[in-house]
């Protein structure tokens, strides 16, 4: 006898696995979850038992799914349910198998109850009865298609709306159960509760009706597919569409949840995606039964059913985050609004950077050239600034200052309690004026590699970040990018880690740590913004005003970069600046040489962290203890530089 056993508690499986296969000529194979059953079944050439529980904690799958599934691959195995639950209200996925409650139950009365599985014939609820209504029939103004499900008490056909040709979901009350009064009246109930639900991410319930005394409900057919059709097509979803998928959920779980409803658990079947990628889910809210549901549960449940469908490491990756979140419905909601800002704001960066290449193929003589002439022309003709677009100011370059941070304990991350000796950190992000001074130099020295980092790849040569010389020159002439003014006093940008340390170590300074950064941004109190605990949009110069399609910045005056001289309320307790916003910037490991922390999608793969926000990131509560994990150290972008910091006081000329 072949018997596979699935229990999710570790330290029961191991005795209760042990007891059975102490049983003569039983071969045991005992799993932890319905996807490595699945996994094994796949692959097993014969099956007598399925020992499952019905219901696992934190998975998106039932002990039910994995019946169906065993019976479609070997029709006489028998099925045996345990369960810590009460199963009230799942009589039909039950379908007449024995259940053993465990209360806990011990291995003997484990090993008897599968002796008398294995001897029981298949019930009769298991066995598919032909559906009741043909296709072709007409109920109504409803003419059947086909049958979807079938259930205890009910059946669900595909239809036709004739009247107006809409595809629908009918809801059909099993016609044997029409002289039973309870179960007309709990069909009944369903029906109303369903009707009582509007969202439109929900599929609404359309209308209720008698014919021939048949007793019947119809139903949206949500658009697209479902989980279910895409996992047996063997589809993936890539990061972005899980993220919007579950976005999707999570805003139709939390509306009916904040609103009291109940509900059976969602499966892979109750949620759709269209063309659009915009999901729906099939309205499975009820009265309430005898076993609440728990929300952190049920999240869970939900990112563990769709990992199956995540197709690389990124989609992997953020479940493993979502989950280790331990998310309530509203928690989910507000995690992944975070995760769409951020993939919100790669797209961004994206197109920045195709509208920067697209403009330079059109203009082979970049135009700040013409804006400098045009201003020196103004100048010995005294006619004054007349293009517009020369900033004389922007030639003046500001130099390095240093913030003194004292020693002592602060808060760190979520509540935590630090203590950090005192250090100096930069006021401002490093500027491109402060950047081709320290390229200047390395020109000038006979061992510029003196500055580099031990690990630095060979292949990387030199530390001038993509188009300098252009952006350098119309830093200077106080031209514009992108529409965007920019002087000497612009944040550096396009730099990577190496190039970052370089500079520091060039200044006889280093990159800040996380910690050191975290302390300079918020203070020792841990504030969740550099001026306080309270959001103010228009204080730092970040993504909310940012206009994809114009070149003004909204309420600040800038769509991009800011320079480090504006005024700004973007200033922390200790007087540094731009933390919040503007760009954002790259950190160091420990003092101590501690390599990198691990890649949350690969854990093999250790990289720098990035603090801060920046300005096409909006305002949240987030912006000082977010940690994004570069791809690599030679990752740059349009909206990350760095700042500096240092163990000793600042010294004249440096």
């Amino acid at each position: 006898m072949t018997i596979l056993f699935l229990d999710a508690n570790a330290d029961t499986r191991g005795p209760r696995s042990e007891a059975l296969r102490q049983q003569a000529e039983w071969t045991v194979h005992s799993v932890a979850s319905v996807s490595e059953a699945r996994s094994w079944i796949s692959r097993a050439d014969n099956l007598d038992l399925l020992i499952t529980e019905a219901i696992p904690a934190a998975s998106g799958e039932t002990g039910f799914n994995l019946r169906d599934a065993v019976l479609g691959r070997y029709p006489q195995a028998k099925v045996l349910f345990t369960t810590r639950y009460d199963l009230t209200g799942f009589e039909s996925q039950i379908a007449g198998w024995p259940v053993l409650l465990d209360a806990p139950y011990t291995e003997a009365k484990l090993v008897t109850k599968a002796q008398a599985a294995l001897k029981m014939p298949p019930p009769p609820q298991c066995v598919e009865l032909p559906p009741f209504l043909a296709p072709g029939t007409m109920l109504g103004n409803y003419q059947v298609q086909d049958r979807l499900t079938q259930e205890t008490e009910s059946e669900t056909y595909r239809a036709i709306q004739v009247t107006v040709q809409r595809p629908v979901a009918m809801v059909l009350l099993r016609p044997d159960l029409l002289s039973q009064p309870e179960a007309v009246q709990g069909f009944k109930e369903r029906e109303r509760l369903k009707a009582s639900i509007s969202h439109p991410r929900i599929a609404p319930l359309y209308e209720a009706g008698s014919v021939n005394g048949l007793i019947f409900y119809t139903r949206e057919l949500p658009r697209g597919r479902n989980l279910e059709e895409m996992q047996a097509a063997n589809e993936h979803l890539s990061e972005k569409k899980i993220a919007e998928m579950l976005f999707g959920v999570a805003e139709a779980m939390q509306y009916a949840v904040e609103r009291g409803y109940h509900h059976r658990r969602l499966y892979a079947r109750d949620i759709y995606l269209d063309a659009e990628n915009q999901a729906s889910i099939v309205n499975i809210f009820r009265p309430a039964s005898s076993r609440p549901r728990v929300a952190q549960e049920e999240v869970a449940a939900l990112l563990e059913l769709v990992q199956p469908l995540a197709s690389e490491g990124k989609a992997r990756g953020l479940l493993a985050t979502l989950a280790d979140g331990g998310h309530d419905w509203s928690g989910l909601l507000e995690a992944l609004d975070d995760v769409r800002d951020a993939m919100r704001e790669r797209s961004i960066m994206r197109r920045i950077e195709a509208e920067e290449g697209s403009s330079a193929s059109r203009r082979p003589t970049p135009w700040w050239v013409w804006a400098a002439a045009a201003a020196a022309l103004a100048a010995v003709f005294g006619l004054g600034n007349l293009v517009g677009t020369a900033t004389p100011s922007g030639t003046t370059m500001m130099e390095q200052e240093m913030v003194a941070i004292p020693a002592g304990p602060f808060i760190y991350q979520k509540k935590q309690t630090r203590n950090l000796p005192a250090f100096w950190i930069s006021k401002h992000e490093v500027t491109i004026g402060q950047y081709n001074e320290f390229l200047k130099a390395l020109e000038q020295s006979a061992t510029p590699a003196s500055f580099d980092h031990p690990d630095q790849p060979k292949s990387k040569s030199g530390h001038a970040p993509a188009k300098w010389t252009d952006t350098y020159a119309a830093a200077k002439a106080g031209a514009t990018y992108n529409g965007q003014p920019m002087s000497l006093n612009t944040p550096v940008t396009q730099v990577d880690w190496w190039d970052a340390y370089a500079f520091a170590k060039w200044k006889g300074q280093r990159l800040p740590t996380e910690e050191e950064w975290e302390k300079a941004a918020r203070g020792e109190l841990g504030l969740p913004f550099p001026w306080g605990s309270k959001i103010n949009k228009e204080a730092a110069n970040l993504g909310d005003d940012y206009d994809a399609n114009g070149k003004g910045g909204g309420k600040d005056g800038y769509n991009l970069w800011a320079p480090v001289d504006r005024k700004s309320l973007d200033v922390s307790p200790y007087g540094v600046c731009d933390m919040a916003g503007n760009v954002s910037e790259w950190t160091a490991s420990e003092m101590t040489g501690a390599p990198w922390p691990s890649h949350p999608d690969y854990p093999d793969l250790r990289v720098p962290v990035v603090r801060g926000g920046h300005f096409a990131l909006k305002t949240s509560q987030d912006l000082l203890t977010s940690r994004f994990f570069a791809e690599s150290a030679m990752e740059t972008s349009l909206a990350r530089g760095f700042r500096t910091a240092s163990d000793q006081a600042p010294s004249a000329g440096k």
